[in-house]
């Protein structure tokens, strides 16, 4: 999809932490959300606090079925963000869950230049956001290359903001289609081989160093945290 001509007014730009989500009577400020806004550009990851342990993985080989069930429930995805007046839409090039075709639209208001709040527009939802201090310099976007499980280069993305990163390298297989992930593998009950390639999708976001690497501190892939990425 072609990046629009217009750009994403400059106070959206940043690392942003969601702090708090209100969806059908129901209050989340657990779950690990952040978001990352360039001029055009967006990505997201959302990793549940209740994650198991998984210090003894090293890769997905090593995940036990019920450790890959888990991975199943994360969610992120990047695109292409628009902004019309207050209304925001971030279009999804690549999603960690299966495409529904639903839109990802939300009405935005500013209580501060450090604090957003969305509401939902196409679904009910209320969305309270804080921005990562200084995340907002230096914002740039980069094409890269990254390797699959199976060790075969494969397209990714990197997005800087601030002393902020996230790199994204999209599965290399396709979903079939579902509500969710987890839906799709109770009906299409994959084997081990092609659950792994299903949860192969690396969303990782770090903090850069002064040697200019990045430290990954939360990935979609667990056993990624804590190691370096050459920038």
């Amino acid at each position: 999809m072609n990046a629009p001509h217009t750009t994403v007014p400059s106070r959206y730009l940043g690392v942003w932490q969601r702090t708090l989500l209100e969806q059908q009577g129901t209050q989340d400020t657990t779950t690990l959300v952040l978001w990352l806004q360039t001029a055009q550009r967006h990505a997201d990851i959302r990793i549940p606090a209740s994650r198991p342990d998984f210090a003894a993985c090293a890769s997905l080989v090593d995940c036990s079925n019920e450790q890959l069930r888990w991975l199943s429930t994360q969610q992120g995805f990047a695109g292409v963000t628009e902004v019309r007046g207050k209304v925001c839409e971030w279009r999804r090039e690549m999603d960690f869950q299966p495409t529904t075709g639903s839109r990802d639209i939300g009405e935005m208001v500013f209580a501060d230049e450090n604090t957003l709040l969305e509401t939902g527009i196409e679904s009910t939802y209320f969305e309270i956001w804080k921005k990562v201090e200084q995340s907002h310099l230096s914002i740039s976007i980069h094409q890269v290359y990254g390797k699959n499980r199976h060790g075969v280069a494969a397209r990714a993305q990197l997005l800087k903001a601030g002393n902020q990163f996230v790199y994204i390298r999209p599965r290399s297989v396709s979903l079939p289609p579902a509500i969710d992930l987890l839906a799709a593998i109770d009906r299409e009950n994959p084997n081990r081989d092609m659950l792994m390639d299903w949860l192969d999708f690396e969303i990782s976001f770090g903090v850069l160093t002064d040697d200019g690497e990045g430290r990954i501190q939360h990935s979609t892939l667990p056993f990624r945290e804590g190691s370096s990425i050459s920038l």
